[in-house]
């Protein structure tokens, strides 16, 4: 009769009461496998981004449609445009000159036309002698100068020809230089000088004596001090100063 309680069974194989393949743990997949799962998910997701990007600039560009302010112009129409615009409107527009205007210079005219000549310079004329320099060395001839100047408050007119004119270079009592001596010509011009102007007249001398009538060429004039008298008519200057090195 057999016992009971042996710890075995009838079939002849030892148990702890589990099933033999469910007490062995279950296989982990190699780090290779996740990699590549990981890299396949990254690159949906960048797709997927790309694809909603494209979806949006496709609908803005619908919503602007071309002729919509916020789109870029053409350069060249966008020039076009802008100097059209820059244009001031009527800019070649010259209007014709209304009847007051032509009476006022018809009127102005004739004022000036009735107006009356100045009067002869009186007493209000001076005269005055000058050089351009003060001392010229031997190489260097003198420029004489005769200024005329309206002292006063009003217009005044006077004959400032070459036939009134007189450049006078002295030495003491000697006249080294007249040039009435030597003139070949001579003319009348009247000017008007308004109060406070001067005009001046300019004759270069070539530090040669001058003898009346002109009639052989003088000698150099000598190193030392000269002085210029001009005159105007009667109106004579006082004297100016100069030195020949």
């Amino acid at each position: 009769m057999a016992q009971k309680g042996s710890g075995s069974t009838s079939r002849g194989r030892p148990g702890n009461g589990f099933d033999g393949d469910r007490s062995r743990a279950p296989r982990r997949e190699a780090p290779e496998v996740y990699r590549r799962r990981r890299i396949l998910v990254a690159l949906a997701a960048a797709v997927l981004l790309l694809v909603v990007a494209v979806g949006v600039v496709s609908a803005v560009a619908s919503m602007l449609g071309p002729d919509d302010p916020g789109t870029v112009p053409d350069p060249e129409t966008a020039t076009a445009s802008a100097a059209a615009a820059s244009q001031e409107p009527f800019a070649d527009f010259t209007p014709r000159p209304d009847g007051s205007a032509s009476a006022s210079a018809s009127a102005s005219a004739s004022a000036d036309a009735t107006e009356e000549p100045a009067e002869e310079c009186g007493s209000e004329l001076f005269v005055r002698a000058s050089t351009d320099r003060e001392s010229y060395p031997a190489d260097v001839p003198p420029v004489l100068v005769l200024t005329l100047e309206n002292t006063g408050e009003d217009p005044c007119r006077v004959n400032a020809g070459t036939s009134r004119m007189v450049y006078e270079v002295v030495s003491g009592a000697d006249t080294v230089f007249d040039s009435r001596h030597c003139q070949a010509g001579s003319e009348d011009r009247e000017i008007t000088l308004e109060p406070g102007q001067e005009e001046s007249a300019r004759l270069g001398w070539d530090r040669l004596r001058t003898a009346e009538g002109c009639t052989e060429a003088g000698e150099a004039a000598v190193a030392g001090y000269y002085r210029l008298v001009v005159s105007l008519g009667e109106r004579t200057s006082e004297p100016a100063t100069f030195v020949l090195e």
